[in-house]
């Protein structure tokens, strides 16, 4: 593998190029941050330079990877809303043309794990995306994750106030699918051996967190970890399309990635092995007990005060009003 010094990042200012940039930095690369709008993101991150990054203007893309080694995609277009999966294909054809005239020797591309069945448009979109930086002349490692559990990341909000603000979880039937959820310090330090990996040509691994979890499972744990121990009652009939719409009421996530990470729970999304870890055998995963407790922790920290108070309160003054409510809908569910 040639030697890599200066590295693009897109997504920069998102949940996983913010936690990425400085262990890039500590590991010596000369980063290169890139943003639609850098002078914005030159005002919100003090000390960072950006470049202009816009992935529907090839000119700026390839002014971004000049001199540029390698890069990390971090790119997706979920909260833009419908027609999102054309423009995903599109930037990553756009980025993998420019790519290849830059004199790019690898791309590292952050997607998602596919389940067996019938992916669902998220899913498939990540996976379209990864065969597109793929298919190209440039070393391209793709690491594809399920949940990645950390303050800021869309699906773990979505999780976390599920748990901190339902004073009684009704349990579709879905909620019984599987995955394997990865702390966010896991996922970087992936990010950046696959930077120098020495592979020749291109790949794809499954990127698993430590444990295989149902998506009811780590709403309990983490209500747990909140100490937390809300009622609960399984309910046959409500569909991951169904249950995105309250979703986006009860919890904090952009109402068009809840809507799409929430559908794509239909399936089990589990690693057939250790993938991408097998090459890093020295590393141990964060389990996920210790990375919900970690990401609660620094979420408690950025929560108005206000925030907090009204959850607390949530949850001690209906206890009453929950389990009169967990035994009807327990009637009815039998009927």
């Amino acid at each position: 593998m040639p030697e890599i010094r200066r590295v693009l990042l897109t997504g920069a200012t998102g949940f996983v190029g913010r936690n990425l940039y400085p262990k890039l930095v500590d590991a010596g690369f000369a980063v290169v941050s890139g943003s639609r709008n850098p002078d914005q993101a030159e005002q919100k991150f003090r000390g960072r330079a950006f470049k202009k990054l816009d992935l529907e203007d090839y000119h700026t893309v390839l002014a971004a990877l000049h001199g540029c080694d390698a890069a990390v995609y971090l790119v997706h277009s979920m909260a833009d809303g419908s027609g999102y999966e054309k423009r995903e294909e599109r930037a990553a054809i756009t980025f993998l043309r420019a790519a290849e005239q830059a004199g790019v020797k690898r791309i590292v591309y952050l997607g998602g794990i596919q389940p067996q069945a019938k992916p669902s448009r998220h899913l498939r979109s990540r996976a379209v995306t990864g065969e597109m930086l793929r298919s190209g002349r440039v070393s391209t490692i793709e690491l594809q994750a399920a949940m990645v559990i950390g303050a800021g990341s869309e699906s773990w909000r979505i999780v976390r106030d599920l748990a901190a603000r339902l004073p009684l979880m009704v349990l579709p039937k879905w909620l019984e699918s599987r995955s394997q959820p990865i702390y966010i310090d896991d996922v970087v330090v992936a990010l950046r051996h696959a930077l120098t990996i020495d592979i020749e040509g291109s790949a794809a691994f499954p990127l698993p967190g430590p444990e295989i979890m149902s998506a009811r499972e780590i709403l309990v744990r983490t209500a747990k970890q909140l100490g937390l121990r809300p009622p609960m009652v399984q309910v046959p009939v409500i569909t991951p399309r169904l249950s995105s719409y309250w979703i986006s009421i009860v919890t904090r996530a952009n109402e068009h990635i809840s809507r799409q990470l929430v559908e794509g729970l239909s399936s089990d999304l589990v690693a057939p092995d250790d993938g991408f870890w097998k090459l890093v055998p020295n590393h141990t995963r964060v389990p996920f007990d210790e990375a919900a407790r970690r990401a609660l922790f620094a979420e408690a920290q950025a929560l108005p005060l206000r925030t907090r108070l009204a959850e607390w309160l949530l949850h001690r003054l209906t206890p009453q009003h929950d389990k009169q409510l967990k035994k009807q809908l327990e009637r009815q569910s039998a009927h």
